[in-house]
């Protein structure tokens, strides 16, 4: 286990608080390539560790500056989601210069003014119309299903052997004008439309 992992372990059991210290490090341990996960994860929960995944992807992937209407950042939910409650830890923190604002979204159309869009498990059966409202436009979507990439998604995550993994379409983030940094790439468990 890396040292940094080991300093996210020793930081949760001191009692202190699982996301914000997990955002602190997480970026580290990405750009290091060290596991993020495995036996550090039970102590963080599976959602702190998926918001703060969520959290560094917003930093690893460069928007047009056409997307971005003001000085906020907003990260869309899309559905009932356990996500929801650790999502809303990230409003008022920093990431590409500007303040991130958490939004729930009742619709797709209201999704257009995002960055990062959340699909919840609830509205995966509607799935193709979702991706269809958004096609071409410069939303990051996201969402916890293993076959969501296969579908159109840009990014899935999901929990595989006790650790949190995740994929990348990216073709589908490249056809919105998205680009995922060379980093990213290489911790992805697959690639769809490889570069």
């Amino acid at each position: 286990m890396g040292i940094l992992t080991l300093q996210i372990c020793y930081l949760v059991r001191a009692g202190l608080r699982p996301l914000r210290h997990a955002l602190l490090w997480l970026p580290c341990l990405i750009l290091l390539g060290l596991p993020a996960t495995g036996a550090c994860e039970t102590s963080l929960g599976e959602y702190s560790l998926k918001a703060a995944f969520i959290y560094n992807f917003s930093k690893f992937v460069e928007w047009p500056e056409s997307a971005f209407r003001g000085r906020t950042f907003c990260i869309a939910t899309l559905g009932r989601s356990p996500l929801d409650r650790e999502l809303a830890a990230l409003n008022g923190k920093v990431v590409q210069g500007r303040s991130i604002v958490v939004h729930k979204l009742s619709s797709p159309d209201d999704a257009a003014q995002c960055q990062v869009l959340v699909i919840s498990r609830s509205e995966l059966p509607r799935l193709e119309g979702i991706l269809d409202t958004l096609r071409d436009l410069p939303v990051l979507t996201i969402a916890e299903s293993d076959d969501f990439c296969k579908k159109g998604g840009m990014l899935s995550l999901e929990k595989e052997n006790g650790k949190i993994v995740f994929d990348v379409n990216f073709r589908e983030t490249q056809r919105a004008k998205l680009k995922p940094n060379s980093q990213l790439l290489k911790l992805a468990r697959r690639i769809y439309g490889r570069p």
